[in-house]
């Protein structure tokens, strides 16, 4: 999987957190095991065919924006042979690497219009793995579906015992982080200058112990107003994983700040954090390692949901046995595999969203029926039903190209 987005460093301060207010349980209790479709439907809200980009729109060479115009130019050629009418083609070009793409780094992005009006533009966290186009009666929204499930909303926090910088990323790509905060605790200083350390406690053996002692009190009490932050952070965007780096006492601190408090999404501990950009250039890129991991294990256990249901009746293997599911809308999560080279086509309907089937005889009215491929049938059927997504793990090891949960058994 590509890297997932980074956060522009070095940090700056852009606001603070209110510490009165109570943010708690903000989070999931369990891992996201499946996607909720819903942002795909403004892609299906036209009568007539939806031409379908997917494009490397990645600005990390000089010359970037000349190969992307080179990239555009060649499946605008592509579309307008497969009848794509000019104002389409016009309404797509005005969006290629403009809107939410990102100006730094490898990305892509996913275009979706019809009829001369713009469905849908959303940027893909890795670029695909060649430009494709396709001009279609529904729109080709698999590779759409297939990033966004890579994608998680995430907490960063770089910290040490007086200093801390968090950053809260949403479940699409953007260029800046949705909460940027800084925040500076007490030290030692602070406290010798208000006269919470007295003379006294300074000198001697014990008067040392005695000053470590209160060294750690304060930075617990530093670590209280970073996890206020961190809450603020999480709800916010709804984060499904913390990950911190930088000291690790303070580390400790900060898990124990956020336990009382119910938070029940994970913590994870990763390399870098503070002490400079070197630091903080360490705990990017670990930051991103661990949402690799994170993801993947997240889809191994919807994968591992899936055949659990399997021995008990409450999930159907293959395509053919997915479709009537499909078509009776009775799917609560469909899984399709990102690989689609040799996909077999089959057949919808113009008037019924949900029904697909191998022939249009199975369908509401064969005259009117049409093909396309299977992925985006089936994605379709899902959507206008309420279905959830997961991206099938390791397809060909687990010998099926698709297959689906069930809301209830057979």
């Amino acid at each position: 999987m590509a890297p997932l987005r980074k956060a522009p460093w070095p940090f700056r301060i852009v606001g603070k957190a209110d510490p009165e207010k109570e943010v708690g349980g903000a989070g999931v209790d369990t891992p996201r095991k499946s996607m909720d479709l819903g942002f795909l439907r403004p892609l299906y809200e036209s009568d007539g065919p939806v031409a379908s980009v997917h494009l490397d729109t990645s600005r990390d060479t000089t010359d970037a924006a000349k190969r992307i115009e080179l990239r555009w130019r060649h499946l605008r050629e592509e579309l307008a042979a497969l009848g794509t009418d000019e104002a389409t083609l016009d309404v797509l070009e005005e969006a290629v690497g403009e809107g939410s793409s990102r100006s730094y780094g490898d990305h892509g992005q996913a275009l979706y219009a019809s009829q001369g009006r713009l469905l849908g533009a959303h940027t893909l966290s890795e670029p695909p793995r060649q430009d494709r186009a396709s001009f279609l009666p529904i729109p080709d929204a698999l590779p759409l579906a297939i990033d966004r499930g890579r994608r998680l909303p995430y907490v960063l926090v770089a910290l040490d015992r007086i200093h801390a910088k968090i950053f809260a990323y949403p479940d699409h790509p953007t260029e800046k982080p949705v909460v940027e905060r800084s925040t500076e605790g007490y030290d030692l200083q602070d406290l010798q200058a208000q006269g919470r350390i007295y003379p006294g406690q300074r000198g001697d053996a014990g008067g040392r112990r005695a000053d470590t002692h209160t060294a750690q009190e304060l930075w617990k009490e530093n670590t209280g107003r970073v996890a206020d932050l961190v809450r603020e952070a999480v709800h916010k965007v709804n984060a499904a994983v913390i990950i911190v780096g930088g000291d690790d006492e303070a580390i400790s601190y900060l898990r124990d700040n956020l336990g009382p408090r119910r938070l029940t999404i994970p913590i994870k501990v990763v390399a870098g954090g503070r002490g400079g950009p070197d630091a903080e250039e360490r705990l990017h890129e670990a930051a991103e390692e661990c949402l690799r991991e994170v993801v993947r294990d997240e889809l191994h256990e919807a994968l591992e949901d899936y055949h659990s249901k399997l021995a008990h009746d409450q999930a159907v293997q293959g395509t053919e046995p997915t479709l009537p599911m499909l078509s009776e809308a009775r799917v609560d999560t469909l899984l399709l595999g990102a690989e689609r080279e040799n996909e077999p086509h089959l057949w919808g309907s113009p008037t019924s969203p949900v029904l697909v089937d191998t022939s249009p005889q199975g369908l509401d009215d064969p005259d009117s029926a049409f093909q396309a491929p299977a992925s985006a049938l089936m994605l379709r059927s899902a959507v206008m039903s309420g279905s959830h997504f997961s991206e099938l793990l390791d397809q060909d090891q687990a010998g099926t190209e698709a297959g689906a949960t069930l809301r209830f058994p057979k």
